[in-house]
């Protein structure tokens, strides 16, 4: 599992926040500042390469501005983002995705592939 393949799923995962609220909030004005967060989000995940840190800072935003909708966002795209996003989840849950990477570095030690999805439904904390 590689950096791109991490991009890969913060794409996919931010997107499938990003359709479900532009869903959820179409009566909305355009100019409202939640849909004005979509556009600023999608246009990020457009970019190659992803930026990150300027996705990181958006995600931010939402937790900031936007808090009743936190827990709707995914937790993975916070784990894998890292950095500041990391101050918006517990511990026991930052630890319970350290343990998944532990089993990640394990597989790869032993040259076995890595079944991100799979590794994570086999840990009862994160479910």
């Amino acid at each position: 599992m590689n950096e791109t393949h991490y991009h890969d799923m913060i794409r996919r995962e931010t997107d499938g926040f990003v359709k479900a609220s532009r869903f959820q909030t179409e009566a909305l004005d355009s100019a409202h500042p939640f849909r004005l967060w979509l556009d600023q989000v999608e246009s990020l995940l457009a970019e190659h390469p992803l930026p990150a840190e300027r996705l990181s800072e958006a995600v931010c935003g939402l937790f900031t501005h936007f808090g009743e909708l936190t827990p709707l966002f995914p937790r993975d795209v916070l784990y894998l983002l890292g950095g500041e996003c990391l101050h918006y989840m517990p511990d026991e849950e930052i630890s319970a995705y350290q343990e998944l990477d532990e089993l990640r570095f394990s597989a790869e030690d032993r040259g076995k592939p890595f079944n991100w999805t799979q590794a994570k439904a086999s840990l009862k904390k994160l479910q």
